[in-house]
């Protein structure tokens, strides 16, 4: 028994002789973390890739992925719903369960399959809850690893609400692994998870409500189009209270009882989801042993992805402090401190036109600059802010909400913003992710013919 030793002195003792040496050990298996370990084995790079939940990480298990496939069965039974009458005789239900069985088959076999891809690339896999011991040493399990260089990966976890009941609020995790639909669903926050979920519960047939401590919601979005997406599930029967911060969950018999807004608002719930933000999942790593700054929004890193308090560190994807908690942007900067681990400062991330979607019904999207942003950098805009339902692709679809919102740098006469909502928002996000990175200037776009008649043939048309 270990009770009257000093923890370090203990792993030293026991397992000083069995040290397990690499060149770079990175902490989560998921998109960041997997790309910045791929890159490194791939260099030559002795590598070991730890994960505490499965390799893969949050979006082909718990994520993207398995929510893609729910979502986009809301996307069908909207889309048929709108033509009801024109057309359609009349929408077909949803059946979740069925639609479960799909969504795990995406998911089934997966982290074994990741795994096991990691490894035939040369990379020792562990799976286990990771500790530093000091900055050089890191435990997981009973087995003690060194390396000369680190990369932080860990993701993000669901912030602690501090209100009474807190346990009875299930996850997103819970959501997804849903094999049949509870009637009432009552969602914490006016994120996109919120939003993502509340759309494919209202198209399945459920009573939806959300609560919100804000009056804005979606803060990565534009916001006149968020108010727009707002109304629009507003309009399908979500029941939607703002500036009403959580007090209490409790429990009356089977359901669950929900109160907001200093007492003003009172729901009735077979299920209460949290969506109201997450923080980083350093918890237990102890990185305080090896001077790396954490705040409630990540991991300090500069440009490269290294952390200014310790140059042997690197982070990379949600659990940083950088911009952005997305898969492309994770895996961006996964790569970007690999080669920095590679080749000292060769590699910075840029995040010029980084497409953001909320998968919704309709679909919501965000490219580059906020308006706001833009004016706050005292730029000359041309703004173009248009309804686009009576549109043929979207008044001859039944769409009754699709919108832009352009914004144009009048000196350089180039994209610096892009904004839709509507059927098809999630797909033009690429085009105008293009435009807006590349900087394409607007003149040159106007003259390329696109497939006419589809969706992305009104982009000039969004051009003014």
């Amino acid at each position: 028994m270990f009770f009257s030793i000093p923890f370090c002195s203990i792993q030293i003792l026991t397992y000083g002789d069995d040290v397990k040496k690499y060149q770079v050990i990175v902490l989560g298996a998921g998109p960041a973390g997997g790309a910045s370990a791929a890159a490194c084995a791939r260099s030559g790079l002795k590598t070991a890739l730890i994960e505490d939940y499965g390799f893969g990480g949050t979006c082909p298990l718990r994520g993207c992925n398995p929510k893609k496939i729910m979502t986009q069965t809301g996307d069908i039974i909207a889309w048929a719903a709108a033509l009801e009458g024109k057309g359609i005789d009349k929408a077909p239900g949803i059946d979740w369960g069925k639609m479960a069985r799909f969504r795990d088959g995406f998911v089934s076999g997966k982290k074994e399959k990741i795994r096991s891809a990691y490894e035939d690339l040369g990379i020792d896999t562990y799976l286990g809850r990771a500790t530093f011991l000091d900055e050089n040493q890191i435990q997981v399990g009973k087995d003690i690893l060194e390396a000369k260089f680190f990369v932080l990966a860990t993701g993000i976890k669901p912030a602690r609400l501090g209100v009474p009941g807190e346990e009875l609020i299930s996850h997103s995790d819970d959501f997804l692994a849903l094999t049949s639909l509870p009637d009432r669903i009552c969602f914490i926050g006016g994120g996109f998870i919120s939003f993502e979920f509340a759309s494919l519960a209202l198209r399945a047939g459920a009573r939806v409500s959300m609560v919100h401590r804000g009056s804005r919601v979606l803060k990565q979005f534009d916001p006149d189009l968020s108010k727009a997406l707002m109304q629009a599930l507003v309009e399908e029967g979500l029941d939607l209270h703002l500036d009403s911060p959580l007090q209490s969950v409790s429990r009356k018999g089977s359901v669950l009882l929900v109160k907001a807004g200093q007492g003003r608002v009172n729901i009735t719930a077979d299920i209460v989801v949290h969506g109201a933000g997450r923080i980083p999942d350093v918890e237990g790593l102890n990185l305080d042993r090896a001077n790396i700054d954490v705040s409630s929004k990540g991991i300090k890193v500069d440009r490269f992805m290294q952390c200014p308090g310790n140059p042997k560190f690197f982070a990379a994807g949600d659990v940083t402090d950088t911009s952005y908690a997305l898969t492309p942007t994770g895996d961006l900067e996964g790569r970007v401190a690999a080669a920095n681990i590679i080749n000292p400062r060769s590699k910075a991330c840029d995040y010029k036109g980084v497409p953001r979607v909320v998968y919704t019904s309709p679909p919501l999207c965000a490219v580059g600059l906020l308006e706001e942003e833009a004016r706050s950098m005292g730029l000359t805009l041309q703004i173009i802010h248009e309804d686009m339902s009576g549109w043929f692709s979207w008044s001859g679809a039944g769409q009754k909400h699709a919108q832009c919102k352009i914004l144009i740098d009048q000196n350089r006469e180039v994209i610096i913003g892009a904004h839709m909502l509507g059927l098809g928002a999630d797909e033009m996000a690429n085009l105008f992710a293009m435009a807006v990175s590349l900087e394409l200037s607007v003149k040159e776009m106007k003259k390329v013919l696109l497939a006419y008649p589809t969706r992305g043939y009104y982009f000039k048309n969004m051009l003014g």
